[in-house]
């Protein structure tokens, strides 16, 4: 019976593993709505190097915004220029999101939506409208959780319409000062644990059908913390992994952060998406 069992979990694993191919940019299309996600400011189950949670900051992490004591608003945009066009090919696409943070007694509630269009054959996307909405509480000192429900409508023409629906869980730790490092904060979340979708479009083997997208069951993790002061300047850094539908690939993000004083901030980040590489995509 055991064996029967081994040999069952196997192939439902290689099933799975032989299915994913997502578009390029595809697991990641979540932060091209805002630069501060871009930048790797905001775009870490932690937070960002130095926490600057916005709304949309649910979306790596849903029990970011439960230290917020202050009502925040947001509204930004983006635009994707391909470099790399072929005759055929779209030159480019845009990105915009809006959201809300309220605190409140109780907890903190954040809403945000937002619409991307991408065409380009480099990120084949399509058009993607997705809302958030969440709820986060300081449970104690150290401890903060958070759930989201979200909803998905992905297109390429109004024939072509196809929907995503959902759930996500997060928690952030803080442990204060380790050694020399200073607000350590580890956070964790399972995201897209609901019905993925996706339209006809090219995935990231484009001999492959593509998959849905971004995929179910996916955990995401990270540290951040304050690594140097001098003066008035202030250096912060987060690290996140994250793994698509458990061990069918893995995205490494590094981001940095250099202050001067409150008014001055430079966000620099790297992203390594391993299929990606493996399919001949740029890091």
């Amino acid at each position: 019976m055991k064996k029967i069992i081994s040999a069952a979990v196997v192939a439902a694993s290689t099933a799975v593993l032989f299915a994913y191919n997502p578009p390029m940019g595809g697991e990641e299309f979540l932060r091209l709505s805002n630069p501060e996600m871009l930048s790797g400011a905001s775009s870490s189950a932690t937070g960002g190097p130095s926490a600057n949670v916005i709304p949309a900051s649910i979306t790596y992490n849903p029990a970011l915004p439960a230290g917020n004591e202050l009502i925040t608003f947001d509204l930004s945009g983006t635009a994707l220029i391909n470099y790399d066009k072929k005759d055929y090919d779209k030159s480019s696409g845009y990105a915009f999101e809006t959201g809300v943070i309220v605190p409140t007694k109780f907890a903190s509630f954040a809403f945000t939506t937002s619409y991307t269009c991408s065409e380009m054959v480099g990120m084949p996307i399509g058009k993607i409208l997705y809302i958030h909405t969440g709820a986060s509480k300081d449970v104690l000192d150290w401890l903060s959780v958070g759930a989201n429900i979200y909803f998905r409508s992905y297109s390429a023409t109004d024939m072509d319409r196809k929907y995503g629906f959902g759930t996500d869980v997060g928690a952030v730790a803080k442990f204060g000062d380790i050694a020399f490092l200073k607000n350590v904060r580890l956070g964790a979340s399972l995201l897209n644990v609901g019905k993925s979708a996706s339209f006809t479009t090219i995935g990231t083997n484009p001999k492959k059908n593509c998959s849905k997208y971004p995929t179910i069951m996916t955990p995401r993790g990270g540290v951040a913390a304050q690594f140097f002061e001098s003066g008035k300047w202030k250096g912060f850094f987060c690290a996140d992994l994250c793994m698509p539908t458990f061990l069918t690939n893995a995205i490494c993000d590094l981001a940095f952060e250099f202050a001067y004083g409150e008014n001055l901030k430079l966000n620099t980040s790297w992203q390594y998406n391993i299929r990606e590489w493996v399919e001949g995509g740029s890091d």
